[in-house]
């Protein structure tokens, strides 16, 4: 099979290239398709048609855009999972607000409507007629008859000549999508066939399945471009007798359009068979269908701006100018760091993933590929599986500035070279004798193969991973979840590794075989889900060690001793403080022994001080430098009963850590107050209930 057959629906995006010189300071660069050279210009579009379209900004500090997710998603990091809102986004990263409002009042003054202002500040969209486009951006549309990347001959409307823009804010603009039409679809081609509880057999969902965990407050998104009908959602819901919502089966599918949208156009099957596939795992999940009608940009960006999806699941493939794809791996970036994760279908055309390379080539994108796995038709018990030759893997040849191979990317059978983005990072069921999977489509049961089938069953199967953990505590989203996969190296106890099969010749002319760890055909191979939410508990859940010793510092020494440290039970170590040169201190040494392994370390404490005005303080030992270092501080609550919780994280782990995992730290209070007529002011008690370290 083919990529374009297979994968579903994959969109043909514009391949566009510099158009015209350089002479013109305000012509946008990357806006003119090569392919309105070779087509035969038949016509006009009508001048009141109206057109939808994005405008993708610049982020105003790139670099540490892409530094913050890295570090956000890395788990050895201390900021894991601290995800921004939109909002952050766009105070942090996002463009000037100035020049956001300078392009806004640009295009209102051609007359343009302005329908998104993402809170990010890294993109806006925009409708108006193909006059007033043609106006704002100083250029002609016209019909023409050519070629699409397939050799067909195809209809479309296309900008005559490169668009322009003022030269106030033309280097703003990092892209602009959707004006022109070239972008087409092709139709998936039908062909051991999986049920929802054969899946949960085959990847062990059945177990949070039976403890109630159905995907109740989670969101997942699918990225549409593709006819679909609802009134399908109640005939595979109640076929395979799923669990329906309140509001009764298929009410908690949503639909959101975007530039006009694809739902009523005709149905291939894609739009279907990706919805059904998110609830056949996450059945009481709500689902939001961003339905596009044109451009992938469009609806990326309408889906960051909304920040509703936990998690988004696409089967398209598309190729871009540079420009175009940057602003897409922007609005990736910015899902990345509001902890929403993406997964793409990988294709299935085997190692040929080199013409429609996007979102294949994108880090922050996960990559599903594709198994064959044959199983116990009563149970789901695995019998076999082994990478089928359809399933879509290797690298690309793009050229884009992001397709390197991230620095999470290593383990077990990952090469170093070339230097690219590789793929899958995991894989699937995706084919089998009579289809992969049934579904649903135009109100008839079918089966299809395609890696089209996995990546939407592993979103709701990932649903219910965070889920669980959201049950368990954990910050919820999971995030770019690639880093926390690769670091687990293929760990058997999570990853079946597949070990059996080919899926063709890479770039390099070497062959793609399956084999230990990872590879070009699966990637790690095919989660075990139950097991995967337990190793993720363990790579959030730092252990807490107490103090080995304990002395004070500064003061008199009242009462208690380490004991009084290791809980929290209002039992204090307290110690009256002394005068200083500015005001009473009290404080205490304090010694832990922690794992060689550490990774990362939170300092917590429990304090019930009693004096309003003074400062806690924690200080650690640097057994770099033979000094010990600020790391933390926060004032003193009032006097009461109820202690106050301090957490101070460090990122400089190692500095931190001597001889034998020796951590030692100085906790003080402080109340810095003059001294009036030479006199101190009166002493006060510092009462600590609990000190710990967690680590990771």
């Amino acid at each position: 099979m083919n990529r374009y057959s297979s994968c579903g629906r994959l969109a043909i995006a514009a391949l566009i290239a510099v158009g015209g010189s350089s002479a013109l300071a305000n012509q946008l660069p990357d806006t003119l398709l090569p392919a309105v050279a070779h087509s035969q210009l038949v016509g006009t579009p009508v001048q009141s048609k109206i057109k939808e379209f994005t405008v993708a900004l610049k982020p105003r500090y790139p670099a540490e855009l892409q530094a913050f997710v890295n570090d956000v998603s890395n788990p050895r990091s201390d900021n894991y999972r601290h995800w921004l809102t939109p909002a952050q986004i766009g105070q942090q990263f996002g463009a000037n607000p100035t020049a956001v409002t300078m392009i806004i009042n640009y295009f209102r003054s051609k007359g343009l409507t302005l329908t998104l202002q993402p809170a990010n500040r890294m993109a806006l969209m925009f409708r108006g007629t193909v006059t007033q486009i043609q106006n704002a951006f100083q250029t002609k549309f016209k019909d023409y008859r050519g070629p699409d990347p397939m050799g067909n001959t195809i209809s479309f409307e296309a900008n005559s000549t490169p668009l322009n823009l003022p030269a106030n804010i033309i280097n703003v603009v990092q892209a602009v999508s959707g004006l022109e039409d070239w972008t087409r679809p092709v139709r998936m081609a039908q062909t051991q066939t999986l049920t929802p509880a054969l899946v949960r057999g085959l990847y062990n969902t059945k177990p949070a399945f039976d403890l109630g965990f159905r995907g109740q407050g989670m969101t997942i998104g699918v990225s549409n471009w593709d006819g679909f009908s609802l009134s399908n959602v109640p005939l595979f819901v109640n076929a395979f007798s799923l669990p329906i919502p309140p509001g009764g089966a298929g009410s908690n599918v949503s639909v959101v359009t975007i530039q006009g949208g694809s739902q009523n156009n005709g149905a291939n099957g894609e739009g279907d068979l990706d919805i059904q596939m998110e609830l056949s795992q996450a059945p009481l999940a709500n689902i939001i269908v961003y339905d596009g009608g044109g451009d992938e940009l469009s609806v990326l960006t309408k889906e960051a701006s909304d920040n509703a999806a936990d998690l988004i699941s696409e089967s398209w493939g598309w190729r871009f100018s540079s420009s175009v794809a940057d602003a897409a791996h922007t609005q990736h970036l910015i899902m990345s760091a509001q902890g929403q994760t993406y997964m793409c279908a990988t294709g299935d055309s085997g190692t040929n993933i080199t013409t429609f390379v996007y979102p294949d080539c994108d880090p922050e994108v996960l990559g599903v590929g594709g198994t064959v796995a044959t199983v116990d038709g009563n149970t789901g018990t695995r019998i076999s599986e082994v990478a089928w030759a359809g399933g879509g893997g290797g690298w690309t040849t793009s050229g884009y500035s992001f397709d390197k191979r991230p620095s999470w990317q290593t383990g077990n059978g990952v090469p170093t070279t070339p230097n690219a983005r590789y793929m899958p990072d995991i894989a699937l069921h995706a084919a089998g004798n009579g289809g992969a999977y049934f579904f649903f489509s135009g109100g008839s049961e079918g089966t299809a193969d395609g890696t089209s089938f996995a990546s939407p069953v592993n979103a709701s199967c990932l649903a219910i991973v965070e889920q669980r953990l959201i049950a368990s505590g954990q910050v919820g989203r999971l995030g770019r979840v690639q880093d926390a996969i690769y670091a687990q190296n293929g760990r058997s106890d999570v990853w079946h590794d597949i070990t059996q099969g080919s899926n063709g010749t890479l770039p390099d002319g070497t062959t793609s075989n399956a084999g230990p760890g990872w590879d070009f055909c699966c990637g790690w191979g095919a989660p075990d889900y139950d097991a995967l939410y337990n190793a993720l508990i363990q790579q959030v859940t730092m252990t807490p060690y107490f103090p080995t010793s304990i002395s004070t510092a500064l003061g008199t020494y009242l009462i208690g001793d380490t004991s009084s440290v290791t809980d929290s039970d209002g039992i204090y170590y307290q110690i009256g403080s002394q005068a200083m040169t500015i005001g009473q201190g009290a404080g205490v040494f304090v010694s832990f022994t922690v794992p060689d392994t550490t990774i990362a370390m939170s300092f917590d404490l429990q304090t019930n001080a009693g004096v309003p005005g003074g400062t806690n303080m924690v200080w650690l030992y640097n057994w770099f430098t033979d000094n010990y270092d600020l790391v933390g501080a926060c004032p003193m609550n009032s006097a009461g009963s109820v202690d106050q919780v301090i957490k101070v994280r460090t990122n400089s782990v190692p500095n931190y850590i001597g001889p034998g995992g020796q951590v030692d730290a100085v906790v003080r209070g402080h109340l810095p107050i003059k001294p009036f007529n030479n006199q101190m002011p009166d002493p006060f008690t510092y009462k600590l209930d609990q000190l710990e370290v967690l680590v990771r």
